[in-house]
């Protein structure tokens, strides 16, 4: 399982129902989180088989930025 991390625009909670859109539509994707109370609204996926570009996609189509953070 690999874990994949991003820095969202999200601002309130209202957005969480668009995220669940995108995430749905992305083969592979087990569970993810968004953690509000981070500075970088983090949005957290687990699966197997994950694409940033196309998590990032889904979440654009749905009016959500993100950028994928590297973990070293």
């Amino acid at each position: 399982m690999e874990k994949l991390i991003f820095e969202t625009n999200v601002q309130c909670l209202s957005l969480l129902d668009k995220i669940h859109v995108a995430v749905k539509k992305v083969n592979g994707i087990c569970t993810w989180t968004l953690d509000l109370d981070s500075a970088y609204r983090l949005l957290t996926v687990e699966g197997k088989a994950l694409d940033y570009r196309e998590i990032i996609a889904q979440l654009s189509m749905q009016g959500v930025g993100a950028n994928r953070l590297y973990e070293e």
